[in-house]
């Protein structure tokens, strides 16, 4: 029998969360049913491979469903990821896959010397890409011919292949007596896509709501608690933002005895019934807030604070922990020259959760101020990439990194909070 073994790389820096590598789960289920052996080795779990002995195709992805949208610029653990598979199974066609082949093919390709790269959302651009490999066809470097693989239709497939992780190794943010701590965490994506058109915003599942049947996302559901999970996280972009979805959903969540999490915005959350959410088990709701004054730093994302800090309220009301993600250093951000944004962040009721803005391929923000952090040329190497990031970060008018330190120092910093559990 062909096998094939998943390869997620080990994280480039310490996370508060480990979350599930969903589209490898998807994508190993869609091969199993073609007839392939599938293993999966989580370099994040162990860096021990599995034991298994010949492994035809290795599909390295360079960042998992949870990390896809803000993917990270160092393929260093990725690269030693794809030599390890080259010393463990010399044989073996190594192809990549995730938002970095999709961006830069060639470059990534080339820099993590691997044999091909598939562009598309990865659990497709895996599935189609293996296919490809294993139809005996002539196979070029980089798939498909032109553009990236069409996504896979969930609701045609069979349910995520969980049986190949163990589920309870995975954390994010769950809920004991009301207080938050790191806890084995499931996770969900219903819907895929966003219509919102933040610049510095990558979307690797494009612009389209796409929601697969409420059905489905409830077989996933009851599949992963019947291998020990009852906390969720819903990874779906702006939770809330496809109404009758998400109604049948809390509908069919409500009295089921499970705890969840999820992300939303401040406009769709002040617009909903959340005590639907509250009543189906949502127990914590992260907002994509950034700062007190996106709505003035011109990348497309025009919520005043004074939306922010009622979402948040209208939240804490509900009985759901509100969480904040908060961005620095996004361009001309008033709260982050004045330092504002600590005392903002300090006076939370909830959470909050830390960015950098980095400069990614694949988003308007990007394209319009790549070539001029880099000498006129857009970058072709994810070297080039790294160092617009670090030039913009250097000429940023105000200490970014002593502004992390402060911010990371607060107690309802995030990691401050599941640290203490």
């Amino acid at each position: 029998m062909t096998t094939v073994c998943f390869v997620v790389a080990a994280d480039e820096f310490e996370r508060d969360f480990l979350q599930i590598p969903l589209d490898v789960a998807n994508a190993a289920a869609v091969l199993r049913q073609d007839g392939v052996g599938v293993v999966v080795w989580d370099r994040r779990l162990s860096l021990a491979a599995p034991p298994v002995g010949q492994v035809d195709v290795a599909v390295v992805v360079t960042a998992i469903a949870d990390r896809a949208q803000c993917y990270p610029l160092d393929l260093g653990p990725v690269r030693t990821a794809v030599e390890e598979v080259r010393r463990t199974w010399p044989g073996a066609a190594v192809v990549a896959v995730g938002p970095h082949a999709t961006q830069l093919p060639t470059a990534t390709r080339r820099e993590l010397g691997a044999d091909h790269v598939a562009r598309g959302e990865a659990d497709a651009a895996a599935v189609h890409g293996v296919r490809e490999l294993l139809s005996g066809r002539p196979v070029l470097g980089e798939l498909p011919l032109s553009g990236t693989y069409p996504p896979l239709d969930l609701d045609e497939a069979p349910l995520p292949a969980y049986d190949l992780l163990d589920l309870t190794a995975y954390t994010a943010e769950t809920f004991t007596g009301g207080r938050v701590r790191r806890g084995a965490c499931g996770m969900v994506l219903g819907v895929r896509g966003c219509t919102y058109g933040c610049t510095f915003c990558h979307l690797p599942f494009g612009t389209r709501m796409r929601p697969q049947g409420v059905g489905r996302t409830l077989a996933e559901i009851d599949a992963m608690r019947e291998r020990g999970v009852d906390s969720l996280f819903f990874l779906d972009y702006v939770f809330g933002l496809h109404p009758s979805f998400y109604k049948e959903l809390c509908a069919s969540l409500t009295g089921a005895g499970i705890g969840w999490s999820g992300q939303s915005r401040a406009e769709v959350v002040l617009r909903q019934d959340v005590g639907l959410w509250a009543a189906a088990g949502c127990n914590g709701m992260w907002l994509g807030a950034e700062s007190p004054a996106v709505a003035e730093t011109g990348v497309g994302k025009r919520v005043p604070a004074e939306k922010i800090d009622a979402a948040i309220r209208k939240l804490s009301a509900a009985g759901i922990t509100p969480f904040a993600f908060i961005l620095l250093g996004l361009p001309g951000d008033p709260a982050c020259l004045s330092g504002e944004v600590v005392d903002w962040a300090a006076s939370l009721p909830g959470y909050f959760g830390l960015n950098q803005l980095f400069l990614r391929p694949g988003t308007p923000l990007y394209d319009d101020l790549a070539a001029g952090l880099n000498g006129g040329a857009m970058p072709s190497t994810w070297a080039e990439v790294e160092a617009v990031t670090r030039r913009y970060r250097e000429r940023y008018p105000v200490s970014l990194d002593e502004l992390w330190s402060r911010l990371v120092a607060l107690p309802n910093y995030i990691g401050n909070a599941m640290a203490a559990v």
